[in-house]
Formats: structure tokens, sequence, C-alpha cells
């Protein structure tokens, strides 16, 4: 037992492998290491084992997470076991918190740091070691707005400058991290077992195409059996539904209207407890009226399905605590560590949420997962749409069973066959991996090709198509080898009443690609009717 601060911990004895894992990162030289370690494996008692020893040399320790939600559990992991000189930084610490943590930091107060992204800037002396949890996320690139950067690539900076390791580590590891690990770039390195000996959790596919006819609401009579055998028995349950508000969009049965917003090529949501249409992009709202603006007949439709959709029908289904977790519930201060401590102190049934229910959290009494919808990520018109699935899925379905008692999963898709839901059924990451690869070969995307996305943006819309173009034969002329597409009007084309074009390049080497852009941002400095966005190994292909 380690007793520090008052705060007393409870060291655990680590399995045969996890000791493997620890000795390869502190008895090798600084390197890079990738820890693939299935859900449960007991990564997180690694890292502090790891970081308990870089401290003992006197050296200080950054650990990133991907989400804010996860940060207060982990400070409070990390606190019981080595005390109060531990310093946060995330995104919804106030400026005066950020600076009083910061100040800590500079006057040498604390020895590690633990935050999002932005937490790898900390100003620590003498860094012993880097980890990254949950590296797979694409929380870790600053995509918009500037200065673009990936927290990874940083750690990788910092590490070299400081001479001192990284840790990646993951369940589902990015394609582009397993790629480097593989070919002996990183090390890799295993953790193919949960800590209790226990098998991972029994995945159930339910494919919806048979079953709507038989659904309440949007649920399946196999997951309405599950919630209620698991209630029955006094255990918790943790519901996925990537998308918050009440319904998607809004609109007439009778001429076919659709509420969109002025001002982005979006339908608006509708969210019910504010009875108010909201763009997500813009911040756009309105009040929800009877009547159908255009054809003014009283035949308004809630189609599609949002968070508050379905929490409205668990109350209906289910004598039960239903605590939703999404954007909209936790947009207040303290509201994510207060909502994980009410779950995990049992006052709730059942914890409904977006993808932010489906990393990280370490609740005892949770032995059913349910996944409402999963192809909700499958098809968003992206590259990495199937290995965001597949990692969302197994993530999510790793919260299930992760103590003594027994774990399930169900799944309800209308696309059952997909490899990215199959793959999830016998949690074969691997399996995943190598069928991706070959996908991505075939269509040269990374970690074959580099990608660099090159948005140009204004109110004109024939204005910057033309400008877009002239870019086009920019690029072309300077390097003919490389494949160049586009311009092509971005997914969502107007944000704000600002129009979008892309281009996007795909290549092997950069020879001279940062010369030109420089050049041609330089052009078009003072040009307020245009904008040029270049960024890099984008997360995002929107």
């Amino acid at each position: 037992r380690v007793n520090y601060s008052n705060k007393i911990y409870e060291k655990k004895e680590l399995t045969d492998d996890q000791k493997k894992v620890v000795s390869s990162v502190i008895n090798s030289s600084p390197d890079t290491f990738l820890i693939h370690g299935v859900t449960g494996s007991g990564k997180t008692e690694v890292y502090m084992e790891i970081i308990d020893y870089y401290l003992s040399l006197g050296k200080s320790c950054i650990v990133l997470v991907p989400e804010i939600s996860l940060t207060p559990q982990m400070v409070e992991r990390f606190q019981k076991r080595f005390g109060d000189r531990i310093a946060a930084l995330h995104s919804a610490l106030s400026d005066g918190e950020k600076y009083d943590e910061w100040r800590r930091i500079c006057r040498g107060e604390v020895d590690i740091v633990i935050g999002a992204r932005s937490a790898i800037f900390a100003p620590l002396s003498n860094l012993g070691i880097i980890i990254i949890d949950e590296e797979h996320s694409d929380s870790y690139k600053q995509s918009d707005p500037s200065p673009r950067y990936s927290a990874k690539d940083i750690a990788l900076i910092r590490a070299k400058y400081h001479n001192c390791s990284v840790v990646f580590g993951s369940a589902t590891p990015s394609l582009e991290t397993m790629a480097r690990a593989c070919k002996g770039v990183y090390k890799l390195l295993s953790l193919p077992n949960r800590v209790n000996g226990k098998k991972l959790p029994q995945v159930t596919i339910v494919d919806m195409n048979s079953e709507i006819k038989k659904t309440k609401g949007h649920f399946s009579p196999l997951l309405i059996d599950k919630i209620q055998n698991c209630l029955n028995r006094h255990e918790q349950v943790i519901l996925l539904l990537n998308r918050r508000g009440y319904s998607p969009f809004v609109t007439c049965r009778n001429c076919g209207y659709t509420f969109k917003c002025p001002n982005c090529d979006i339908s608006l949501t509708y969210h019910k407890s504010s009875n108010t249409l909201r763009c997500h992009y813009c911040g756009y709202g309105e009040k929800v009226y009877s009547e159908c603006p255009n054809c003014h007949e009283k035949a308004l439709n809630n189609l599609g399905v949002g968070t508050q959709k379905i929490e409205e029908e668990l109350v209906k289904l289910f004598n039960c605590q239903v605590l939703r977790m999404d954007y909209d519930t936790t947009s207040r201060k303290g509201m994510h560590e207060e909502m994980i401590r009410s779950f995990k102190n049992q006052k709730y049934d059942i914890l409904l949420g977006t993808q932010m229910v489906a990393k990280g959290l370490d609740f005892s009494n949770v032995t059913l997962v349910g996944v409402i919808n999963a192809d909700t990520s499958l098809n968003i018109p992206d590259f990495r749409s199937s290995e965001n699935t597949f990692s969302l899925l197994s993530q999510v379905a790793g919260r299930s069973g992760r103590s003594e008692k027994e774990g399930c999963v169900v799944i309800q898709t209308f696309n059952p066959d997909h490899y990215a839901i199959d793959l999830c059924k016998s949690h074969d990451y691997i399996g995943f991996y190598n069928k991706e690869m070959i996908i991505r070969k075939q269509l040269k995307y990374p970690p074959y090709f580099y990608l660099c996305n090159v948005r140009i943006s204004g109110k004109d819309a024939s204005y910057i198509m033309g400008e877009a173009l002239k870019i086009k034969r920019s690029l072309e002329k300077n390097f003919p080898n490389m494949i160049i597409l586009g311009p092509s009007t971005a997914s969502i084309f107007r944000v704000n009443n600002i129009f979008r074009y892309n281009i996007i390049l795909k290549y092997k080497s950069d020879d001279g690609l940062y010369d030109i852009f420089e050049k041609i941002i330089d052009h078009y400095l003072g040009n307020s009717k245009i904008r040029i966005d270049v960024d890099f190994n984008p997360s995002q292909m929107l």
C-alpha cells in the first residue's frame, strides 16, 4: 500500500503480460512504443507503473487523454497513487484556472500533467515519458481553428528534444500507428487478455432490416429483454447513440418541406426540451411552430432519432433512472465529473450518450452495452468511416463486463454484413486492420500515401471556384506526379454563409510542398474575399 497526501492507493499486482510491457518500456533506451491492449487489459495500471519508475529518477511525465470527460476520472486515479503533484490541463478550465495550473508547472510544483491535446505543450522540464492513451482518437488533431497541429506529432518532436520515450496506447490503434509498429518504426507491445481473466463480452449483432417491424420505438425485442433482465439484477446499462438532440430533422409530410439553416447547407436539429430547431455548425436557432411555413398544414414530422428521443422512449419502456450524457447536458462546467460520479455510485440505471460514453470509462456494475444505430458513423463521407465505426463499436463494447460480472453487447444495425460491424462480433482488430489496409492501398490513402486538404472559402461562390481552379493549376504545374483531386464542394458546402471548396492532394513525398503553399497564402494575404486553409494529414475530410 502506498500513502500519498493522506490518500491510500491499493497497489495492484500486475499480470505477467503487464510486467513484460512495463519492463520493455523502462529497460529500453528512449524509443516510441505502441501498447495494443484489449479493453480492460489494465493499460492505465501499466501507465502508472511506468510513471512510478520515471518519477523515482526525478523525471516528469505527460499523460494525454482524448476526451475532457475522461480527465477528472484519470486525475482522480493518479492522485490516489501519486498525490497532489499533478496538474490538469484541458479546455473546460477557465482562463484563470489554466493560468494557475501553468504557473504551478513552471514553478516545478508538478511532476505529472494530465489533459487533452493542448497539455502536450505543458512547460515541464526533464521529461521522462509522454503517454498518449486512446491514441486512435481524432480529437488529438486540432483541425479548426488555426494553428492546426497533431498532439501525437508534437509528442514525437518533444520526445526527440528531451531524449525521452513516447507510449501510444489503444485497443484499436489507428491504421497509421499500427502500420508503423508492424514495420518496426515503433516497438509493438501487446496486452491480449483482460486483467480479471474474463473473456471479452459476447457481442450480438441485430439485423434491423428484419427486426424493424417488431421494434418498440428504436429498440429491438432482444435489446429490450436484455435491458429488462439487467435492471432486474440491479446491474447497469450503457447505451450509445452518436447523435444528440431529439430528432436530426423536421419535415412536412404534406409538402416535403424540411427545416434548414439559413446560413448553412444542413438541416436543423430538433431539441424537444427547449422546443427549438438548432444548427450544430453556426449556432442558429428558431422556435418550432405547429404548422408548416411552406404549405401551412399542421403536418410536421420529427424524422430520425437523437439522444433526447431515446431518453423519452426509455422512460416509457422501463421503470428506471436514465442519465443522458451528450454535449447539451454536459455544457455546464463540472457536469462531466458530476455525471460520471453519479453513475459510478449507481444513482442511475442507464447511461445514454454519444461517443463520449465509449472511451475510457470504467464502471464495475455495467454488464450490458447497447448500440442503437451502428450505421451513423458508417455513412459519413470520409475514407476513415469504416475505421471510426469499428473503433467506436469496439471501444463502447469494452465498457461491458469489466469487473467480476459477465458482460454482453447488443449492436443494432442495417448493415450487419459490413466488415467493420461483423468483425466487432469477434473483437478481431487484426482482421479489420488487414482488410482495411488492402482497401487503403488500392485507393491510395494513408498509411500508403500522405494527404493534404486545401480549403478555399469565401462569400462569393463563383469567385471562390475560379480561384480554386487557379490554385489547382499552380499545384499541377509544380507537382506533375502528385495526385490532385478537385476542386470540389465540401460535404457541407455553406457554413455561416461562407462557401467552401476542397482540393485534396495525395503524395509520397512533400518536397517543396510547404514552400509552394507559403507562396499561395502570401499571394492572397490582404484579400478579404478569400481564405486559404491548408491541413496536412487531416483527421476528417468533410
